[in-house]
C-alpha cells in the first residue's frame, strides 16, 4: 500500500496539473456523470404510451421498464453512483417508484423545450456538483441497447476524446436504409475507433439512406452524448446563448427538495426549443462520433418495437391470441383477446379504451393519431 501511495504521489509531481496527469493515465480517474433523459410526449407509441405515462415507463420488451434497464446498464465503475434524471416535474413522482437505488438527482423540466435546454440543465448540475468539470454521459431512458459490454467499451473509447474537448455522440452501424433516423457522416480519424463528425443528415428518404448505407462513411444518431459539462456550456454559449441564459435562470431560480431540482417555469419557457442536434453538434467543430455495433434501437415505432422483440425472441402478441394466415402481426392488449385473419405486417393495440390498427410500415404517422386525440379529447 505504501509502495502504490508512493508512485502516485511520484506521479502528481512528474506531471503538472490535473488534466496532464489525466492524459498520462486515462479516463478512469474522471468521473462519469450517468445523465438520463425521461422526458416525451408519449406520442409514437399511442396508445400504448402517453403524455402523462410516456414509454419509458412501461415494460416493452421484459419485466423490467426501459427506465429500470437504463439504470441497471449504467451501473458499473465507469460512473458516478448519482444518477441525473432530466423528466417533466410532474413525472418525479413515477420516476421515484422505479427507482431502487437512493443515488439520484431528479431535473424537473416545467415544460418541454427540447434536449439542448435539458442538456444544459444538466450540464449546469455537473459543473455544480464538482467544478473540476467531470464528464457527462447523455443517454435517452426508453432506449434498448442488447449488447451492454460494447456499449461500456464505446464509452471507454469516447471518454478519451470528450477529455480533449470533442462533444462525442455514437453512432450505430446502419443495418438497413432507415428513413426514421438521422445519420452522421464520419470524417478523419481522432484516436482509434474514434472519427470527426463531417455531416449531420436528419431522416432521409429511403433512396438517400440506402447511398448512405451503401457509401460505408455513415452512422445512424443514436442520441447519446459524452462530453465535459464545461465544454458544452461553452459551444452552447457560442451558438444558442439564449437558450443557456434562460436555462440558468432557470437553475438558479429552482426549487429544491430532497432529491429534486425543480426549474423555475417562468425562466425555462423563454428558453428556445431547439435539438442538441441542431443546436450545437451541426455547428460545432468539436463534433465527434463513435461508430458501435451495441444492439441498439430507440423504440420510436411500433415497427422497432416489433423488429426488436422479434430479434430477442419476445412474443409479439399475447398467448391466447389467434393469427390464422397471417404473420408479422404485433398484438398488444390490456384486456380484448384480438384474432387476426389473412392480414400481414398489422399492429393491433388495445389501451385504455382505445384501439389502434396500422401497417406496421406506416408507425410514423402514430404520432399524428395522438397529436389529434391530444387537441380533441373525449
Amino acid at each position: 500500500m505504501q509502495d502504490s501511495f508512493c508512485l502516485a504521489s511520484q506521479a502528481c509531481r512528474y506531471y503538472a496539473g490535473r488534466d496532464q496527469i489525466l492524459g498520462a493515465i486515462g479516463f478512469i480517474f474522471m468521473a462519469i456523470t450517468p445523465v438520463i433523459m425521461s422526458g416525451g410526449a408519449g406520442s409514437r407509441l399511442w396508445p400504448l404510451s402517453n403524455e402523462e405515462r410516456p414509454k419509458q415507463f412501461l415494460p416493452l420488451i421484459g419485466p423490467q421498464t426501459m427506465l429500470e434497464e437504463t439504470i441497471d446498464r449504467l451501473k458499473t465503475d465507469l460512473f458516478e453512483p448519482i444518477t441525473v434524471l432530466l423528466a417533466g416535474t410532474s413525472q418525479a413522482d413515477l420516476i421515484r417508484q422505479q427507482m431502487s437505488a437512493e443515488n439520484y438527482m431528479i431535473i424537473g423540466e416545467p415544460c418541454r423545450r427540447n434536449t439542448a435546454a435539458a442538456a444544459v440543465a444538466a450540464a449546469l448540475y455537473v459543473k455544480e456538483k464538482s467544478p473540476d468539470d467531470d464528464l457527462l454521459l447523455l443517454a435517452p431512458a426508453d432506449h434498448v441497447i442488447t449488447f451492454p459490454g460494447a456499449f461500456h467499451k464505446a464509452v471507454e473509447k469516447a471518454s478519451e476524446a470528450a477529455r480533449n474537448g470533442y462533444i462525442v455522440t455514437f453512432g450505430i452501424y446502419p443495418e438497413s436504409p432507415e428513413t426514421g433516423y438521422g445519420y452522421i457522416k464520419r470524417s478523419e480519424s481522432i484516436s482509434e475507433g474514434v472519427f470527426k463528425v463531417e455531416d449531420f443528415k436528419e431522416k432521409p428518404d429511403e433512396k438517400t439512406a440506402r447511398e448512405y448505407c451503401d457509401s460505408g462513411e455513415f452512422d445512424w444518431n443514436s442520441g447519446i452524448f459524452l462530453f465535459s459539462a464545461g465544454k458544452f456550456l461553452q459551444e452552447v454559449a457560442r451558438f444558442e446563448p439564449k437558450i443557456l441564459e434562460a436555462v440558468q435562470e432557470a437553475y438558479n431560480k429552482a426549487v429544491r427538495a430532497g432529491n429534486l431540482i425543480a426549474l423555475d417555469e417562468e425562466a425555462f419557457e423563454h428558453a428556445p426549443s431547439n435539438s442538441i442536434d441542431y443546436a450545437v453538434m451541426e455547428r460545432t467543430d468539436k463534433a465527434a462520433v463513435v461508430p458501435c455495433n451495441i444492439g441498439w434501437s430507440d423504440l420510436g415505432s411500433y415497427r422497432s418495437l416489433f423488429d426488436v422483440r422479434q430479434k430477442l425472441e419476445v412474443s409479439c402478441h399475447p398467448e391466447k391470441t389467434q393469427l390464422l394466415d397471417a404473420k408479422d402481426c404485433l398484438v398488444m392488449s390490456d384486456g380484448p383477446q384480438v384474432n387476426i385473419v389473412g392480414l400481414e405486417n398489422v399492429g393491433v393495440i388495445v389501451e385504455g379504451g382505445r384501439v389502434l390498427v396500422l401497417n406496421l410500415d406506416d408507425s410514423q404517422k402514430v404520432k399524428d393519431i395522438a397529436e389529434f386525440h391530444k387537441k380533441h379529447p373525449d
